[in-house]
């Protein structure tokens, strides 16, 4: 039977439908079967419509394609399951998709998507110390590109939950714990901050390695409880950027200007890419004076920066 209901994320591609006690689907060279489980699963309306019963091959693809659309969706487990034990092409599929994006140098939207791979192939083996540690890594770095920041505050939200995850299976990992230390940071939570460079001082024997993390501990100290978090400042740039493209290009500057002058985030974030975003604000707004300072301090901090180079050439 069919079911469209409210825990169907894609109504107008999908349709779930609901097999029959004893329904199975046939594997291998000796058709052995597999039997589905009494759950929702979600179809192609395109393989609904002149049929009740989907054909095997409909329900595997349906499974698929909606499970790397929505990969953390209600039954997830139970689909990859589904896909490992009656459709194992299909996870070889993502494999094979993980390795190739792995050995390229690809945008972010194709990095999301091999996070995504990673993430149905964690469900199959949630343990695993390699795949947390490449989505916690992995999130982390998507959620600090600059093009990314719109989605930074869920982007380092799961790069926490991965990183929490690996702290449970390797509570000493002293790489997990230096990450997780700087989502701390950027959501303002500088006493678990703290508490995680304390211990990292006590797992670290390098000298050089400890007089960093020292030096962090020092600072993150000093600050105590910001009235804010770097999180904030973050989504403030993403805004910035977003009235740029819609050509408000006085309430970008005017935003980013802000946060030049705040201290606070001048000294834990600022970047080439935020003085190259500023310049080319300042430069829509007639001030290229302004522009140049900008510009110019973006090529001390990165002299091969090509953006902020040819926004310069062009004052």
């Amino acid at each position: 039977m069919t079911d469209i209901n409210l825990n169907n994320l894609d109504p107008q591609k999908f349709i779930f439908w609901v097999p029959s006690e004893g329904s199975v689907v046939h594997v291998g060279p000796d058709q052995n079967p597999v039997p589905l489980p009494l759950l929702p699963l979600p179809v192609k309306i395109k393989d609904m419509e002149q049929t009740d019963s989907p054909t095997e091959n409909a329900v595997g693809e349906g499974v698929y394609d909606y499970l790397r659309q929505f990969p953390d969706c209600l039954h997830n487990i139970a689909y990859a399951e589904l896909l490992r034990d009656g459709y194992s092409h299909y996870l070889a599929d993502l494999a094979a998709h993980v390795v190739m994006l792995d050995k390229k140098d690809v945008e972010p939207a194709y990095v999301f998507r091999k996070l995504t791979y990673l993430k149905i192939l964690r469900l199959l083996e949630p343990d695993n110390v390699g795949l947390l540690r490449q989505l916690c890594q992995g999130f982390y770095d998507l959620a600090m590109t600059f093009t990314e920041l719109t989605q930074v505050r869920r982007h380092l939200l799961d790069a926490m939950r991965f990183g929490q995850a690996l702290v449970k299976l390797d509570p000493d990992n002293i790489w997990v714990l230096n990450l997780l230390a700087q989502v701390d940071i950027l959501f303002g939570d500088y006493p678990a901050a703290i508490s995680r460079l304390r211990r990292l001082l006590e797992l670290v024997d390098d000298e050089q390695t400890s007089g960093q993390i020292n030096a962090r501990l020092k600072s993150c100290v000093k600050t105590g409880l910001p009235d804010h978090c770097l999180v904030d400042d973050l989504e403030k740039i993403a805004d910035a950027m977003q009235l740029y493209s819609a050509g408000h290009y006085s309430l970008a500057t005017e935003i980013l200007e802000r946060l030049e002058v705040d201290e606070y985030f001048t000294s834990e974030l600022k970047s080439v890419d935020f003085l190259c975003l500023l310049g080319m604000c300042r430069i829509k707004t007639g001030d290229t004076g302004g522009a140049f300072e900008a510009l110019t301090g973006a090529l001390e901090i990165d002299p091969d920066h090509e953006l902020a180079r040819e926004t310069l050439d062009l004052i």
